[in-house]
């Protein structure tokens, strides 16, 4: 297993190098444990993947190497997925075609991260077409009028996935300014993100439920 330094914060193999890194996993922990024990949020699957987000992410950052790389994208990755298939599914698409477009999309973040890892992006760009998918879905809303309901408790997490990601893309070019680095604000604002992803994601009615958003 190769280890990686690739984070500004660490600069030795020590487990406990990426202190800030490490430790801010616990807010998707943190925001897990609430989604879970709130009794409005009916499928407990985002919530569960939620918490192995943050102990994947907790793992790779204390001991960085294949292995523990593997993990945290796994449920990234899954994340992502479950997210789009339920997506698609209450905005009326056909379940099986909600499959087939979450996978595609996640090829695309893979084709288009490959393509782009040596640009100005990095690593950062298998994140970007969620940026601009976040972006798409508020065009969407707002283009069709039944689904403008949702612009209101939507808009704040493409807004807050920008800066996320911008303060991720930065980390190693402020090191010699900020030897901290700004990865772990990437933890931060995205377990925010997510959190308001997965209660975004359970006030859209069930297909069969009249189209108003649920109170949770």
């Amino acid at each position: 297993m190769q280890n990686s330094f690739y984070y500004c914060e660490r600069n030795s193999l020590h487990f406990l190098a990426e202190p800030l890194n490490i430790f801010t996993n616990l807010l998707f922990i943190a925001f897990s444990i609430l989604l879970l024990r709130n009794k409005k949020i009916s499928s407990k699957s985002l919530p569960l993947i939620l918490l192995g987000i943050g102990v994947g992410s907790m793992l790779f950052h204390s001991i960085p190497n294949n292995f523990t790389a593997f993990i945290d994208v796994f449920f990234i990755i899954l994340f992502i997925f479950f997210f789009l298939i339920q997506l698609y599914y209450k905005l009326k698409v056909n379940i099986y075609l909600s499959y087939i477009l979450s996978a595609l999309f996640i090829l695309s973040c893979y084709a288009f991260g490959n393509y782009f890892k040596y640009s100005i992006l990095k690593e950062s760009a298998y994140y970007f077409p969620i940026l601009l998918h976040l972006y798409f879905l508020i065009i969407f809303f707002f283009i069709f009028k039944k689904k403008r309901i949702y612009i209101k408790s939507f808009i704040l997490i493409p807004i807050l996935f920008s800066i996320s990601l911008y303060l991720r893309t930065v980390d190693f070019r402020y090191c010699n300014i900020f030897p901290l680095g700004t990865h772990f604000f990437w933890h931060i604002i995205n377990s925010i993100v997510l959190f308001l992803t997965i209660k975004f994601i359970h006030s859209i009615p069930n297909r069969a439920s009249p189209e108003k958003p649920s109170q949770t």
